[in-house]
């Protein structure tokens, strides 16, 4: 078979037929309602063309609503406050290396060129609130350059995604699923045929509708995390058993259907897992928050050899793949911080950490030695393990594995100490549609732009290659989203 006939191209959409008539038109058709595709609406309306965004869940904000609300904004006055020294260069070579160079660097670019701005826009044309006195650092990165929004969740800003919307009489319909992307006999997407009154899981639910797009349809459905099937079709490791951040709506129907109709799509397989949640938890929960904003960032992680394993602040599949490397030996992977240190979160993200205590989800310990007996760690190595870790911090110097050690990090020498067990889950999809700098999807059997369809955030790839680091998703979503809205809206 030639490539046309295994991923189909303008011929793969015989199966969906331009309809005889169009129950409805628009100018822009926005598939998902996550920060890309709120941000892709807002800038198609101010575009002047009439948008509306559909939603297949019965409530608006998909992954974006229960993020962790954290955003690189390389510049913002956060990092200038703490005295720290960044560009968008470095940013980029963050972003590069971690990917492994699989990243489009101009993708890379063009998102670091625009981390600065992209946080302005949030604060000053959507009114979002970040904590002014934090600044924070994800693995990967070489220093921190992330803010905190203030209520610690990605609803700070989907929210007012959706207040803006409001205000432009942009409606955001919910229980809309599509079922099919049209194509012409020409390779251009005409619309959709959509399923309204849609009832998740329910695939014969809602009515068939078919929605005309006349300038375009723009492709922010995200990922496919829950998806178990579709999942291990692309990584067999990543089974049932394995817990995922992600909302139930994190499918793979719209990754299937771009394939059916001609989308090249890369690197489906890099299916990133998070290091730092919590076994305690469901889903994404609270506890990555102390694992990462308090132990990876101002104290350390070990084993139940009481051992470090791994760099705190490597790269989220350095770590998650540590972590799992060292539970089929048998050991539990457990991070450590102390009551001085944990300071930073507390400013951050006030009374997370009280609740998580409260919730039995981080243990709050006297002594190193409580610490040790609560999850059966080698008292004598973990007290040799924090000894070796403080002259580290008193050096600004990590000879075992060398991590940045923040400015502001202090000795663990004495608690109260606080500690909870860690357990990857799986996460986030780097790979997806391949499109231009003009959000544009590629046609697999042309290698050219799709007329009339652009996408965005995680259902697109080229911006994170392997890795994503933490704290990106947020930017490439709302840079690339508002890219994808402006430029379909002004399609010919």
């Amino acid at each position: 078979m030639g490539v046309a006939g295994l991923f189909g191209g303008a011929a793969a959409t015989a199966s969906a037929k331009v309809p005889a008539k169009w129950d409805e038109t628009v100018d822009v058709i926005v598939v998902g309602s996550g920060f890309a595709g709120l941000a892709a609406a807002i800038e198609a309306h101010k575009a002047g063309a009439k948008t509306i965004v559909l939603e297949k869940m019965p409530t608006a904000g998909g992954n974006s609503i229960i993020n962790g609300g954290i955003l690189t904004a390389t510049g913002c006055p956060q990092q200038k406050k703490h005295g720290i020294k960044d560009s968008p260069e470095l940013l980029a070579k963050d972003m590069l290396v971690a990917g492994l160079y699989l990243n489009n660097p101009d993708k890379v670019k063009f998102l670091a060129e625009h981390a600065l701005s992209n946080y302005e826009w949030t604060v000053k044309e959507l009114g979002v609130e970040y904590n002014p006195d934090s600044i924070g650092q994800e693995g990967g990165h070489s220093v921190p350059r992330y803010v905190f929004t203030k209520n610690g969740s990605g609803s700070a800003i989907v929210s007012k995604e959706l207040a803006k919307l409001k205000e432009f009489k942009v409606p955001v319909r919910t229980r809309c699923y599509v079922k099919h992307i049209i194509r012409d006999d020409k390779g251009r997407v005409l619309g959709l045929e959509v399923l309204d009154g849609y009832r998740f899981p329910k695939a014969d639910s809602g009515k068939t509708k078919f929605i005309r797009a006349n300038k375009g349809v723009v492709l922010c459905y995200g990922g496919f995390s829950r998806d178990v099937p579709y999942r291990t079709m692309q990584d067999p490791k990543l089974v049932a058993s394995l817990d995922s951040t992600n909302q139930l709506g994190a499918t793979s129907e719209l990754w299937r259907e771009t394939s059916r109709i001609g989308c090249a799509q890369v690197q489906n397989d890099w299916i990133q897992c998070t290091p730092w949640n919590n076994p305690k938890e469901k889903g994404m929960g609270l506890g990555w928050t102390f694992a990462q904003s308090g132990a990876a960032e101002y104290g350390l992680w070990v084993n139940t050899d009481g051992k470090r394993f791994v760099d705190e602040l490597a790269n989220r599949k350095v770590r998650a793949d540590a972590i799992m490397a060292e539970q089929n030996e048998g050991r539990r992977a457990v991070a450590i911080c102390t009551e001085e240190n944990v300071k930073a979160l507390n400013v951050a993200r006030p009374g997370t950490l009280a609740k998580l205590v409260e919730q039995k989800i981080v243990g709050k310990y006297n002594t190193l030695e409580e610490v040790a007996a609560a999850f059966k760690i080698n008292v004598e190595n973990l007290k040799k393990t924090v000894a070796d870790f403080n002259k580290a911090v008193e050096s600004k110097k990590d000879p075992e594995f060398g991590r940045y050690i923040n400015n502001e990090q202090k000795p663990l020498t004495s608690g109260p100490w606080y500690a909870a067990e860690m357990s990857p889950k799986v996460h986030h999809c780097m790979g997806g549609l391949v499109t231009n700098l003009d959000a544009q999807v590629i046609d697999i059997s042309t290698d050219k732009p799709i007329p009339g369809l652009y996408a965005a955030g995680e259902a697109t790839s080229g911006v994170h290659g392997a890795v994503r680091l933490g704290s990106c998703a947020i930017l490439d979503c709302l840079v690339n989203g508002r890219v994808a809205g402006e430029k379909c809206a002004k399609a010919a």
